[in-house]
């Protein structure tokens, strides 16, 4: 197969690599064979930006959320994962003629791809295909010396997934794109009624996130929960109608501040915590033919009251994002529907290693980690 370049591209690159759990070494590996493999689509992006999403910090733990979500069990992790799948860039390599176009692009990535033929592919399901190649993810690949990921100087993509980054926004905007997308596909997931109440619990990036899309949907009011102080303050900047600070409070005084703001219960409910406190003020909040959507599944019991799923109660998850869901999230962050530039703290590549350490015990110390190039 022929490459094209429009710069050259070294044999070797900088990479943090998760060797095993809670072990990410910064290291050089060999530049991404694209031409290796098997797909004529595949794309060499150069990173200008990649995200630290939270999933990340759970592969980094030893677990494997995606299988976790899309299949419903735990499937062991390979060892030598590049993590990072929230990427920006430039293409600068591509195979033969079929994505020339892309060459010297800015482009946003869509980080997986669908075997496009399994029961939920055919079934417009194809976010939950089993058989998904999935970056950052060590799912699809078949066996690697390292697995393909954007914490790295460059990642592959499929050409037909990368879109083009409109000239007003940045390389880390547009980085954000795999969580605005997500926040996309939940609204959808939740039959957000205009005119009628939405609770978000949880106010990191996916609830913020989900905040702005239900009130641009028509939500309201749209109430906003949380316990730490930067998600609750740029919440509030956003202009959420109401944000509940659940801090020092006992889960009875949670449940009857937001039923307050909304006595004949939420329309939509969103649940980015996934702990049982959550999810039982979630049921009790949801209306009589409200929905709740449960984002963060966990492998654990939850004990619940039938009585709470009465009347005609909906109750639901959300698992990643559809394709179409994607060029939605860049128009609405183009138009200044989403704004997410107050989020981002950035690093350098060198600096993951010691970020992850830290996280395990005194926190993330940020809202939303970028790595900046």
């Amino acid at each position: 197969m022929q490459i094209k370049t429009s710069e050259q591209i070294p044999s070797t690159m900088s990479a943090v690599v998760l060797e095993r759990s809670r072990t990410l070494t910064l290291k050089q590996i060999p530049t991404w064979p694209i031409e290796s493999y098997g797909d004529s689509d595949i794309v060499l992006v150069k990173v200008a930006a990649c995200g630290v999403c939270g999933s990340d910090f759970r592969y980094y733990e030893g677990e494997n959320p995606w299988a976790q979500a899309t299949l419903g069990r735990y499937i062991e992790n390979p060892p030598n994962i590049v993590l990072g799948h929230e990427v920006a860039g430039e293409v600068v390599a591509v195979i033969g003629s079929r994505n020339a176009h892309l060459l010297g692009k800015r482009v946003a990535v869509l980080d997986w791809k669908s075997c496009g033929t399994c029961a939920p592919c055919r079934s417009e399901h194809s976010n939950i295909c089993s058989h998904m190649i999935h970056l950052g993810h060590g799912q699809g690949w078949g066996e690697q010396p390292y697995y393909p990921g954007a914490y790295a100087q460059f990642v592959p993509a499929w050409g037909a997934s990368c879109l083009e980054i409109p000239k007003n926004i940045s390389y880390g905007e547009a980085a954000m794109m795999d969580i605005l997308a997500v926040a996309v596909h939940v609204a959808r997931r939740g039959n957000v009624k205009p005119g009628e109440p939405a609770l978000v619990m949880g106010a990191g990036p996916a609830g913020n996130s989900i905040a702005q899309v239900v009130r641009h949907l028509g939500a309201s009011p749209v109430v906003i929960t949380d316990r730490a102080e930067t998600p609750l303050e740029l919440a509030r900047k956003r202009q959420i109608d109401n944000v509940v600070d659940v801090r020092n409070k006992l889960s009875q005084e949670v449940a009857a501040e937001v039923l307050a703001l909304a006595p004949d219960g939420y329309a939509s409910v969103y649940d980015s915590i996934g702990t049982d406190e959550s999810f039982k003020l979630g049921l009790e909040a949801t209306s009589t033919s409200g929905t709740m959507v449960e984002m963060a599944v966990h492998d654990s019991n939850v004990n619940i009251n039938f009585l709470k799923l009465g009347s005609e109660r909906c109750v639901t998850t959300s698992c990643n994002f559809e394709p179409k869901d994607f060029p939605i999230a860049m128009k609405w962050l183009e138009s200044g529907r989403f704004f997410v530039r107050d989020w981002i703290t950035g690093i350098g590549l060198k600096d993951v290693p010691r970020r992850f350490e830290q996280a395990m015990s005194t926190g993330r110390g940020a809202f939303k980690l970028l790595i900046e190039f």
